[in-house]
């Protein structure tokens, strides 16, 4: 669907416009997967499909939602709402746990296939992503073409319906694949921007907040974007302040922001899933050390050493908590990471609701320092390598499954590892 015209009539005749860049140069997707939680757990079990959904944590009835399918919304339910009042008003609905593996490894699909259309993307959140195309017309063809068939991929080789907004910035292709009723593809013409979000209501503009719509309704008597802009930047600065030129710009369609794609990571992370909650220290611990040997495998083979440590654990009811320790001594030994692993799962780990996942986070990467080695030799002859090298070697060549340590295998059967750098 393609929406808008040009109507250069709209446009800024103050000094600030001078500053943006020209809509015409730029080719903008932003694709957006709705209840992105909700929508992977569809292509998995498709009994799911066209049946309210909603994803909370199951241990409380007073837990809030946190995702809604478009049939519970229809039935009156909204994100936020206790989950027994939901229950009340749709006794229908199904309630799925929190599953941050699954969203990870959904986020990591969907990054894998828009990274075949354009080396630039940015994700914004789970499910949505920005792709700059500007410049790959002879490669791909026109934005419009390239955004239906990437919404055809997602169907066929994710399973995943979404919408495409394509635009020539970023705000206005967010705004554009948030209008549609249902998935599709819908394409502003390029210089109609203005034109294209003046109908639409205010909250579509990022930063409009439960408050500045209460100041723009109320106070301002504005409930549509072409009215905020209609204003002048010092009719907007009093109510607004400093948010008054950002304001100024987005309610014209105007965003000069690049697509910025995700700086690489200067961390190692591992992370786990249990396939059934649980508390044991025992398994827990167990897979925490065995976290940290891939960590640690990872870091010496790169060269380096890590200086900060984070741990987070996420319990069956979907509550999450972080720990982080700084080292002042950097470490790349797979004991010395669990020592500190150990503490921050003990500071951590203090609730009895079983856990569902665990991340560790190897960061501050720097050359490591020298360090003594134990059992380097035997009878007081050294032979030249320690035993943590041997390990690495044997697993280098034939997998972290070759030699385990002992402390490690408890969890074998429960976790589900998935790593990432």
């Amino acid at each position: 669907m393609r929406r808008g015209s040009p109507n250069p009539d709209n446009a800024a005749d103050d000094p600030l416009s001078l500053t943006v860049p020209n809509p015409m140069n730029r080719d903008i997707l932003h694709i957006y997967i709705p209840s992105f939680p909700i929508t992977l757990a569809r292509a998995s079990d498709p009994a799911l499909r066209n049946r309210p959904v909603a994803v909370a944590p199951g241990q409380s009835e007073r837990a809030p939602i946190q995702h809604l399918s478009t049939e519970a919304l229809l039935e009156g339910l909204f994100e936020g709402m206790p989950l027994f009042r939901a229950r009340r008003m749709c006794p229908s609905l199904i309630v799925l746990p929190p599953d941050p593996g699954m969203v990870s490894g959904g986020t990591r699909a969907l990054v894998k296939l828009t990274r075949e259309y354009s080396p630039v993307w940015e994700p914004s959140s789970a499910g949505r992503i920005f792709l700059d195309l500007t410049g790959s017309g002879r490669l791909f063809g026109p934005g419009r073409d390239t955004a239906l068939k990437l919404e055809r991929d997602l169907a066929r080789r994710l399973n995943l319906t979404g919408s495409v907004g394509v635009a020539g910035n970023k705000l206005v292709s967010r705004i554009a694949a948030g209008c549609l009723d249902k998935p599709g593809v819908c394409d502003v013409l390029r210089g109609s921007e203005s034109g294209f979000i003046a109908p639409l209501p205010v909250a579509v503009i990022p930063g409009i907040g439960e408050s500045r719509q209460r100041i723009l309704l109320d106070d301002l008597n504005l409930s549509i974007v072409g009215q905020v802009a209609s204003l002048t930047l010092p009719q907007l600065s009093l109510p607004f302040g400093p948010f008054a030129p950002l304001l100024y710009h987005r309610a014209r369609g105007v965003d000069p922001s690049p697509v910025l794609p995700p700086r690489r990571s200067v961390e190692v992370t591992r992370e786990s899933l249990l396939s059934e909650a649980d508390n044991d220290d025992t398994i827990i611990l167990a897979e925490l050390y065995r976290l940290g040997e891939e960590c640690g495998l990872a870091l010496r083979g790169t060269g380096k050493a890590a200086t900060r440590l984070s741990l987070t654990i996420t319990h069956a009811d979907g509550l999450s908590r972080r720990r982080t320790v700084s080292l002042n001594e950097p470490v790349d030994r797979d004991a010395r990471i669990f020592g500190f692993v150990k503490r921050l799962f003990h500071e951590a780990g203090e609730r009895r609701v079983g856990i569902k996942w665990l991340c560790l986070v190897c960061g501050g990467l720097t050359e490591p320092r020298g360090q003594m080695e134990m059992f380097t030799g035997t009878g007081g002859a050294d032979t030249g390598k320690s035993i943590q090298e041997v390990l690495d070697a044997v697993r280098g060549k034939y997998g972290m499954g070759a030699v385990r340590r002992g402390r490690s295998m408890t969890a074998n059967s429960k976790f589900q590892n998935s790593n990432f750098k």
